[in-house]
């Protein structure tokens, strides 16, 4: 019997609408998840290097620190060393043993997985000062530049390591930034048939050389670097297109062949495809550096040092034009001999003043003196 009250109706939820409404509230509760998952740290199993970056004084005395890591966890199924080699077109058959386990070591970071989402902190040597990196992006890169007080005993190299826990220390992942002071010289110099005999034209040699044999210095080029880095503010930053999976050996190759230590400047490779670079992404990655480096010490005088045997005259020429009150000299080690009258150099320093461009044959017995005045 009706109490003449309107009575509600009741009706059946679509089930469309209940499907979308349930999705998004998942979406939702998925997002927070999502940035706790960006800050995980280092799996027992992953590793974090350090590049040497530069770090430079501040008007107040402190110092800016450029730091760059990257994370990645190693590979260690059997046959990936056969299959580089493979893909390189080397037989590691042929190789002797000694040889194969330079490969082995040298091409073990070609292999790594990198990680993604991980953080770790960084914490300075002789300072409380400890930071967390950024989350690394898929190719396991993260980087930070931070102003910090200056470590006491601070001179040329600021030094740091990771720290991925409460106390736990864990200083195979060191890594250092040069200081680069205000004023004075910075030698940008390439490394590949610059100071270490590479031979990058003749493809095989390039290879063996990379991977399968001892590393050889340049002659007389860590002399005349150890000469150069006697100026008081005189700097090193080693530009290569070399892939930063060569890093550990590069580095090196730079302490014990008894060349200065600097600032490393090595090429993003994340594939094997991109192992050897073009002639553009070279080109690219050079040129990057280098105006990097020149916008970054605004204040510093630059000498350009390269070789032959691929773009670094071209390249080197191309910045001097851009920079010509920063750029004090322009050094060619002369592994093609073409010499000083070809038809390459006329065209590439045409308009250049001769006294700003030199070129060191292999066979050369002096640096030339003019190169730093």
């Amino acid at each position: 019997m009706s109490d003449g009250a309107p009575h509600p109706t009741t009706t059946t939820p679509d089930p469309r609408r209940r499907s979308l409404v349930a999705g998004a509230a998942l979406l939702a509760g998925l997002a927070p998840l999502q940035g706790l998952r960006a800050a995980e740290p280092l799996e027992p199993d992953e590793e974090a290097l350090f590049m040497n970056g530069t770090a430079r004084p501040t008007a107040d005395g402190r110092l800016e620190v450029d730091i760059h890591a990257w994370i990645f966890e190693r590979e260690h199924r059997w046959g990936l060393d056969s299959a580089l080699a493979r893909y390189l077109g080397l037989s590691l058959r042929k190789l002797s043993p000694a040889a194969r386990l330079r490969f082995s070591q040298r091409t073990a970071l070609f292999h790594a997985e990198s990680e993604e989402d991980k953080v770790i902190d960084v914490v300075f040597d002789g300072s409380p000062t400890r930071i967390t990196m950024p989350a690394s992006g898929k190719d396991g890169r993260s980087n930070l530049r931070i102003v910090i007080d200056a470590p006491r005993d601070t001179r040329e190299w600021v030094r740091y390591h990771g720290v991925t826990g409460p106390g736990e220390l864990l200083h195979r992942f060191r890594g250092e930034a040069l200081v680069v002071p205000e004023e004075g010289v910075s030698v940008i110099s390439d490394i590949d048939d610059t100071i270490k005999r590479t031979q990058v034209r003749d493809r095989r040699e390039m290879l063996l050389n990379t991977f399968a044999r001892r590393f050889e210095a340049a002659p007389r080029m860590a002399d005349w670097y150890r000469a150069l880095a006697q100026a008081p503010g005189t700097r090193f930053h080693y530009l290569s297109s070399s892939p930063i999976q060569l890093y550990p050996a590069l580095s090196d190759f730079i302490r014990s062949a008894g060349f200065p230590a600097g600032s490393m400047h090595l090429r993003e490779s994340t594939t094997w495809r991109t192992l050897i670079p073009g002639d553009e992404d070279s080109r690219a990655h050079k040129l990057g550096t280098i105006e990097r480096l020149l916008a970054e010490f605004p204040q510093r005088r630059f000498v350009l040092v390269g070789d032959s045997g691929e773009a670094d005259p071209e390249i080197y020429a191309h910045v001097f034009r851009a920079h010509q009150a920063r750029i004090d000299s322009i050094v060619i080690r002369d592994v093609t001999g073409e010499g000083r009258t070809s038809e390459r150099y006329r065209a590439t320093f045409d308009g250049i003043e001769p006294v700003r461009w030199h070129l060191v044959m292999p066979d050369t017995t002096a640096w030339p003196a003019q190169a730093l005045n």
